[in-house]
């Protein structure tokens, strides 16, 4: 059994090795991208990558010797770590003959992310630091300074001040106040943990849909991974029919999958796709209105694909402003911290006045 657990631990160790960090994700596409452009083979460019990055030879290395036993590049992507999205675009790409361009775009929507992904890290990073140090200063406080400070406090002033009362109340339920955040948050997270994210992925998004915080991110998001494929297969000629069979014949991202089957049972029953798309309400109300304006010019292709681009850099957009709303209350949750310390360590000069 220890011998088990023990293998166990450095299989995972071993493939966690693999794990490519997101800059070297982007630069490894935008690599092998120009590469190929070039007219090297993928087994030339992974044997000439080894040498250009003998950081990640290992993973690297790994990908060549997949592709050597005839696996395909994309297939190897999730152990790289590569989000399933990445692996999913790609795969369809090189199945409608645009494997070199999509190296391009995934690695260009990588680096979108990313830099969005760096501004809210740097929105929220100090005020996090201030409040957790303040947090570690109450407890610090409620345990050397609290039972000084009360011992100068009468029961008549205790009874008589409405601010002292809440000091002290607050000073000595610090421990429950925090341990209660905690525990409903760990409750929160069980309850998505245990049923949200055990459902069948359309279930989940109509979920999400229902609630007003990240409903408009939902249907963005939903309607720009479907939006996209859709303008890919539409450029490479592909029917409707065929895009929702190969999505379901191929099931790489789960979304894709479970979407394609239902726009295929309401194609079948003669359902046009306009609508299809109105009666799922998992979309925007402007997706199904470009979908019949590119059937009637001919244009749904382009029109899709500059859409999709549309919704994933307002979405962003807008996570990043919601995100920015956060900094301001947390900065105030300090102010109110700090208060509450300067005037614990005040409260025996008041209470002196007081008398």
């Amino acid at each position: 059994m220890n011998w088990s657990k023990l293998l166990s631990t450095e299989i995972h160790i071993f493939k966690k090795t693999r794990k490519l960090p997101q800059k070297t994700q982007i630069y490894l596409l935008n690599l092998l991208h120009e590469l190929l452009s070039e007219g090297f083979s993928l087994n030339q460019s992974i044997q000439f990558m080894i040498l250009l990055m003998p950081k990640h030879k290992e993973s690297l290395e790994y990908v060549n010797n997949e592709l050597m036993i005839g696996h395909s590049f994309e297939s190897t992507l999730e152990e790289l770590g590569f989000s399933l999205s990445s692996k999913a675009q790609l795969f369809y790409a090189q199945r409608q003959g645009k494997f070199i361009d999509a190296l391009k775009i995934v690695a260009d929507h990588l680096q979108t992310k990313s830099d969005y992904k760096d501004k809210m890290i740097k929105a929220l990073i100090y005020p996090v630091i201030m409040t957790v140090a303040l947090v570690i200063l109450l407890f610090g406080m409620r345990a050397f300074l609290l039972p000084h400070i009360t011992s100068f406090i009468s029961a008549e002033m205790y009874e008589e001040q409405i601010l002292v009362r809440i000091l002290i109340l607050f000073f000595t339920y610090l421990p429950q106040i925090f341990g209660l955040t905690l525990s409903i948050s760990l409750i929160l997270y069980l309850i998505l943990d245990f049923y949200v994210l055990r459902l069948p992925l359309l279930e989940r998004f109509k979920i999400y849909h229902k609630i007003p915080m990240i409903r408009m991110w939902t249907i963005s998001y939903c309607t720009y991974k479907l939006a996209k494929q859709l303008g890919n297969f539409f450029a490479s000629g592909y029917s409707i029919l065929q895009i929702v069979e190969t999505l379901d014949t191929y099931p790489i991202d789960p979304f894709l999958t479970e979407i394609s089957k239902v726009i295929r049972d309401e194609l079948i029953s003669g359902t046009p796709l306009p609508e299809v798309l109105e009666n799922t309400h998992l979309f925007t109300e402007v997706f199904p209105i470009i979908v019949r304006q590119g059937e009637l010019t001919s244009q749904t292709a382009q029109k899709c694909l500059v859409y999709s681009d549309k919704l994933f850099h307002d979405m962003l957009t807008d996570i990043a402003k919601k995100i920015n709303y956060i900094q301001p209350i947390l900065f105030i949750l300090i102010a109110v911290l700090v208060m509450a310390m300067y005037l614990l360590m005040m409260l025996p000069m008041l209470t002196m006045e007081g008398i």
